[in-house]
């Protein structure tokens, strides 16, 4: 029986782990990942993945195919933009090997099929006479080969929904999310100092202005919309008489209406 965490028992704790350690190899904390890996018994990388990744660094691609196609779950956009990103692999390498007729077939009878759109295959139809286009121009150097190899799993990584893989930086995301719904349900939020993991945010209601500094009168009718500029110089200020304001917050926070800068509609349309 799966075991899961927290108050609610919302968190099932092999995929918690999981981003645990996928957070730890992004950290640059690779020993302490692998040693979470050995004791939990949970891989970053799924058995799919692994595999894929396995025949990728051997230059297996009949086997990388088969084994994309027999994973469940895809949409059929998916699988056919995985399996294009290993065919165009397959088919730079041969290319760059001098294996025309073999790069060929590649491409009128694997890739012309996949629903990826024409301009991609155009473009590796392309590659036939133009190698330095794909990128792999240096012959078989391993060090080049390798490399786009490395770049192959890391589109593949993207490409490939959970659980096969995980979203790039998935437990940053989702502490980030957490501290952002936090700030959004704070009533009073009026804080400029960084949000802390330690303790919940909570803005105390005395921090909040509530008195009365000023009022800006120039406009005849409702106001309906205002806004600060980045910097907080300027105070941009909407109303149903149809017109715009742009105000000048000079020392002390006093505003004052910087002449020549009402903006009128025609009438058509309210600002």
């Amino acid at each position: 029986m799966e075991t899961n965490l927290g108050s609610k028992q919302l968190i099932k704790k092999h995929e918690f782990l999981r981003v645990i350690i996928q957070c730890l190899y992004s950290l640059g904390y690779g020993k302490s990942a692998v040693c979470l890996e050995s004791e939990s018994g949970i891989a970053y990388k799924s058995v799919e993945f692994e595999t894929l990744e396995s025949h990728i660094r051997y230059a297996n691609w009949d086997a990388c195919i088969d084994t994309l196609n027999t994973l469940n779950d895809l949409s059929s956009d998916t699988r056919a933009s995985a399996l294009f990103l290993v065919l165009k692999q397959w088919f730079v390498e041969n290319l760059n090997r001098g294996e025309d007729s073999l790069t060929l077939e590649i491409l009128q009878k694997r890739i012309s099929g996949l629903e990826v759109g024409r301009e991609k295959v155009h473009n590796l139809a392309f590659g036939l006479l133009a190698l330095k286009e794909l990128g792999l121009d240096k012959g078989d150097d391993p060090d080049v080969v390798d490399k786009f190899r490395k770049d192959l799993l890391m589109e593949l990584e993207k490409a490939l929904p959970p659980p096969i893989t995980l979203p790039d930086r998935r437990l940053e995301y989702l502490v980030e999310m957490a501290l952002w719904s936090q700030i959004d349900k704070c009533v009073f939020h009026n804080s400029v100092d960084g949000i802390s993991l330690y303790e919940d945010h909570h803005c105390d209601g005395s921090q909040f202005p509530i008195k009365t500094i000023q009022i800006l009168t120039n406009h005849i009718n409702e106001v309906w919309y205002v806004q600060f500029s980045n910097n907080g110089s300027y105070l941009a200020s909407s109303s149903s008489d149809k017109t715009a304001i742009i105000w000048k917050v000079w020392i002390r926070g006093r505003i004052l209406f910087e002449k020549g800068r009402m903006i009128r509609s025609n009438g058509q349309h309210s600002l």
